[in-house]
């Protein structure tokens, strides 16, 4: 993960295995994530999130880009540049990876990519504790 400034980092277990909480975290995005942090929560219906593609909130008909799929390793690692409340010139990175545990799968969680350019959203971020807690509780 490049940036000169530090990630915000989490790691979390969830119950079952890497590539079932891959999937709740990848395709089943919009059903976790918190419609509070979108641009509209009364008409949020989904996060569509299309492998090597755009990471899209969609509210009815209308669709806003807040990220793009870098990596997509199904049960083992998920990557995009994250750009929801920034600019899409200057994203951040997200960087999730998933490794099975005794009864569960560590969700080691990092959004990193802040530089000079984009460093100055990084703090509108703090509430990533909040959105991993409804992630696991949808796993």
């Amino acid at each position: 993960m490049s940036g000169s400034h530090p990630p915000i980092r989490l790691a979390l277990t969830v119950p079952g295995d890497p590539a079932h909480a891959f999937d709740v975290f990848t395709v089943g995005m919009g059903t976790w994530w918190d419609p509070a942090y979108t641009p509209d929560a009364d008409s949020f219906t989904t996060i569509d999130v299309e492998p090597g593609g755009l990471v899209t909130l969609v509210h009815g008909e209308t669709r806003f880009p807040v990220g793009e799929v870098m990596e997509w390793e199904p049960g083992v690692r998920y990557t995009q540049r994250f750009w929801l409340a920034m600019d899409p010139a200057a994203p951040s990175e997200l960087d999730v990876r998933f490794r099975a545990a005794d009864g569960g799968t560590v969700v080691d969680f990092a959004h990193g990519g802040w530089t000079d350019d984009n460093v100055r959203w990084r703090e509108k971020f703090g509430d990533w504790s909040h959105l991993l807690g409804r992630y696991a509780a949808a796993v």
